[in-house]
């Protein structure tokens, strides 16, 4: 390591914008490799920064630390920058819409719908708003909030469209974690056979990319084919309700005795 270039571990923590704490933490998993002792000092060079930097990218990219531990215990030190700056390229194309900052003020003429106290409250236990201080909130996801706000638009209460979103990322999950395992059996599972060969690097980095708009195409023609049935079904039952038609005491239930 050249020395002139060191730095020492509060350095290093500032420049990587950490605790010391959490530096310490990550050197105590085996995330950073060891530093160059002089004396009682460990020195940390710029190998120690990049590989800070990539576990902040692919921590802000959902992977847990005990994934990132498991992959560089699994690979040679040298190599190690290598494989997780793979993996995180490898997340770039399916990274979410960037979160959205704003004033507490503002959210409402963003979404183009009024949002009373209660709803305010719901958004906030739904997760898909949150507190930034008193006066200003961020939107983790905005194009879900503003797909929500468009039904909102259309009638639909906001209390409903949060329950449907939950049952939603339940299914959701489900598709994808079916589409990442198709991945990991075939092309990834080829690569690691192979011994992760640097000329396949940029193929298996395009398959990733170009899995995306394939798994939301499959998606989308699978919601259209099976939505007929569904809209079918529901004016098969308008249709009864239109046939039998009002109640003769004004309750809008039907006379079951017929």
């Amino acid at each position: 390591m050249d020395t002139g270039r060191a730095m020492t571990i509060d350095v290093l923590a500032r420049r990587a914008g950490m605790t010391v704490r959490n530096v310490r933490a990550h050197a105590a998993r085996g995330l950073l490799p060891p530093p160059l002792l002089q004396g009682r000092t460990g020195y940390y060079g710029p190998e120690h920064l990049t590989r800070l930097d990539l576990i902040t990218q692919l921590q802000e990219q959902g992977f847990a630390l005990a994934a990132i531990e498991r992959l560089v215990a699994a690979t040679p030190h040298q190599s190690a920058e290598e494989a997780l700056a793979q993996y995180l390229h490898m997340l770039a194309p399916w990274a979410p819409e960037p979160a959205l900052d704003m004033a507490a003020a503002e959210l409402p003429g963003w979404l183009g719908v009024p949002v009373d106290d209660d709803r305010w409250e719901t958004l906030f236990r739904a997760g898909v708003l949150q507190r930034v201080d008193d006066d200003r909130v961020r939107v983790p996801n905005p194009g879900l909030v503003r797909a929500g706000a468009e039904a909102v638009r259309l009638g639909m209460p906001p209390e409903t469209l949060v329950a449907l979103y939950e049952e939603l990322s339940t299914h959701v999950v489900a598709v994808t974690a079916s589409f990442v395992d198709l991945f990991r059996k075939t092309v990834w599972s080829d690569y690691v056979n192979e011994g992760l060969p640097h000329e396949r690097q940029q193929q298996v980095r395009d398959v990733v990319g170009a899995l995306q708009p394939v798994a939301a195409q499959a998606l989308l023609a699978t919601f259209r084919q099976a939505m007929p049935t569904a809209i079918s079904g529901f004016l098969d039952e308008v249709s009864d309700a239109l046939e039998q038609g009002p109640p003769a005491d004004g309750t809008g239930r039907a006379d079951s005795a017929g």
